[in-house]
């Protein structure tokens, strides 16, 4: 059964596409979940210093099949390593590092800060700690998570990765067989990251 591939595009002078909110979400479409990220405290005072609550994880991955069945449609999307640096670099340009959401809900949560984001490339960082496998182009974030129930939310396994809330154009790819949509993915769930794919 060969199943339709849909190609997102941005075009950068278009205000309409693009990012509109990251959102963390309970199960990411990429399939990877972030690393949490602790206090190693060197000095210890009588009352222990509080977590850095910090989360680290890809938000876009160059070439990935993304499954979608809307009403009973079936496609796959993917986005390409050039796609995903215009999205990062409009996302910047338009100051949302502050504009997340839970699971899509449109309600921006406070105290929730996108400090670091960066794409992997052979000039600069190659790969992240814990995600070596991701290929060339993935584009990674970093948020500091103050707000006490989101990051009650997170330590309890309720919140576990990030998801692009964004318009895109969309142009058709040549159609794929699920077999080989399915090795794609076997690939990524069988590499090293396995410790961070949802469960």
């Amino acid at each position: 059964m060969e199943i339709p591939v849909y190609k997102m595009e941005l075009d950068p002078n278009e205000p309409k596409l693009g990012m509109k909110i990251m959102s963390m979400v309970d199960a990411p479409a990429i399939m990877v979940n972030w690393v949490k990220f602790k206090d190693s405290n060197q000095v210890k005072f009588a009352i222990d210093s509080e977590e850095q609550r910090i989360v680290f994880a890809p938000a876009l991955i160059p070439d990935m099949p993304i499954y979608r069945n809307i009403g009973g449609k079936e496609f796959y999307l993917t986005i390409d390593a050039q796609t995903i640096q215009e999205t990062a670099i409009k996302f910047a340009k338009d100051n949302l590092n502050n504009n997340l959401d839970i699971n899509h809900d449109g309600n921006v949560i406070g105290d929730v800060t996108i400090f670091e984001s960066f794409i992997t490339s052979p000039n600069r960082v190659q790969s992240a700690k814990g995600f070596e496998e991701l290929p060339i182009g993935t584009w990674f974030i970093a948020a500091k998570v103050n707000n006490d129930e989101v990051w009650n939310k997170i330590k309890a396994g309720e919140l576990n990765g990030f998801s692009i809330d964004a318009l895109f154009s969309f142009k058709k790819a040549e159609s794929v067989d699920t077999i080989d949509v399915d090795k794609t993915i076997d690939q990524i769930l069988n590499s090293k990251i396995v410790l961070s794919i949802i469960k």
